[in-house]
């Protein structure tokens, strides 16, 4: 399979391969190369899907949200290129897609209603979350979202 960056995924199988070498992650080695590429796809698909970015895009025909045009992040820097918050937060959403889907069918979860233990029944409150959150991701990519002042992150 052959990947571009800022075409089809915000980083490389190499500098993920860094990337998790650096931290002493051996899971993300031992994974083949083709399941290693997959995962930086559902990656980068997951978080351009999710989140909303400073700035915007420089061509309107770019597919990825990186490069933006006029982003700053929380400190007021200006970003060029890919943010290494982006990079970092797409090696770390792909070692987690290795193990599964990013984004599986929903689960309600939560607020339990009520629960009916035989035969197995669950009832969720109408506002219960659903889906899954992935803290680490939002901790690296807060400082590039729009909502500045809350830095409430937009899930799909």
């Amino acid at each position: 399979m052959s990947m571009a960056v800022g075409e089809d995924t915000y980083l490389t199988v190499a500098d993920a391969d860094a990337y998790f070498a650096a931290r002493n992650v051996v899971g993300w080695a031992t994974a083949p190369s083709v399941a290693r590429e997959a995962a930086l796809l559902q990656a980068t698909t997951y978080i351009d899907g999710s989140y909303a970015f400073r700035g915007r895009i420089v061509d309107p025909g770019q597919p990825l949200s990186w490069p933006r045009r006029d982003a700053v992040d929380s400190e007021g820097r200006f970003l060029s290129g890919i943010p290494r918050r982006v990079e970092h937060a797409t090696a770390e959403l792909a070692l987690t897609a290795l193990a599964g889907d990013l984004a599986p069918p929903l689960e309600r979860g939560g607020k339990v209603l009520r629960e009916k233990v035989g035969p197995v029944e669950v009832d969720y409150m109408p506002d219960a979350v659903s889906g899954r959150s992935y803290p680490l991701i939002d901790l690296l990519l807060k400082p590039l979202l729009r909502s500045a002042a809350s830095h409430e992150v937009k899930r799909a």
